[in-house]
């Protein structure tokens, strides 16, 4: 693929040996935030919307607002699809110009996974629009995925799985969790640092509430795209309830902007992670 954003931040991720930060947006405010604190430290950038999200607002509606605020920005910044697990809505998405697309069907058996991947894939791709898959189950609950279980993957059924289905990026199931963690998780890292040798860009799902020596140790093994979703919503709600209950009185905007600030130094300091910036939250 040529000139296609999601790929060129992450091989220039693998070049620094550093991740770049896949957060999950839901609204201008957040899309913005997002956009900001990149900027502030100057890290390129990956926003990501859930299929959930494409459905409340419609495609090409989330699409415009997120090229909007991604407009004239000093850093690259890459629109990609999460957990998909919709054919139809995953084509939408890559006929109206996401840069990549990340379908899941990793609940299928491995053959059924391999199949469904690849035929997205090869859309996908005729239209220069990259691929992410993912294999294993990795537990938790993102939006209408839930898995009580996980599973993990291994590096032969991993690299099998990469090959036969042309993806772009690999999501391997490692011990992370999609929502909160409930104790401290057992992560694979052996997994990571012998996929991280490998040509294809490795995604660590499940960021929020990782520490940032996890975080630390993960990117130095391989991992070059890190997924934060629950801590941007959990920024936004608390940040939202603390000014309500404050009974202060605040116009829209000025409430805006506080709430963006909020969710902007959230994000700002796990890009700083990633980016090798700082070590510790």
């Amino acid at each position: 693929m040529k000139n296609n954003r999601f790929m060129n931040v992450l091989l220039k991720a693998k070049e620094e040996n550093i991740a770049v930060g896949a957060v999950n947006i839901f609204n201008y405010l957040t899309a913005e935030a997002a956009v900001k604190a990149a900027e502030e430290i100057g890290v390129n950038l990956i926003i990501q919307t859930s299929a959930g999200t494409v459905e409340h607002f419609g495609a090409q509606k989330l699409y415009d607002i997120v090229d909007a605020a991604r407009k004239g920005a000093k850093i690259e910044v890459a629109l990609h699809l999460d957990h998909c697990r919709n054919k139809e809505l995953g084509k939408l998405c890559a006929d109206t110009g996401w840069d990549s697309i990340m379908m899941d069907f990793s609940h299928l058996p491995f053959e059924e996974n391999i199949a469904n991947t690849r035929e997205m894939a090869e859309y996908a791709h005729s239209r220069n629009v990259a691929i992410e898959g993912e294999i294993g189950v990795i537990s938790g609950v993102e939006e209408d995925i839930v898995s009580d279980e996980a599973v993990g993957a291994d590096f032969e059924e991993t690299m099998e799985f990469v090959e036969r289905s042309q993806i772009d990026a690999v999501a391997p199931a490692i011990g992370t969790a999609h929502g909160i963690y409930h104790g401290v998780p057992k992560i694979n890292f052996e997994l990571v640092e012998k996929l991280g040798k490998e040509k294809t860009p490795v995604v660590i799902h499940g960021g929020s509430g990782l520490s940032a020596e996890t975080f630390t140790r993960l990117i130095e093994l391989g991992g070059r795209k890190v997924n934060i979703s629950t801590l941007v919503k959990n920024a936004y709600l608390d940040k939202t309830k603390e000014l309500i209950l404050s009974g202060e009185k605040f116009a829209p905007i000025p409430f805006d902007t506080e709430v963006e600030n909020a969710v902007k130094e959230e994000v700002k300091k796990h890009l700083e992670v990633f980016s090798g910036k700082r070590t510790s939250f």
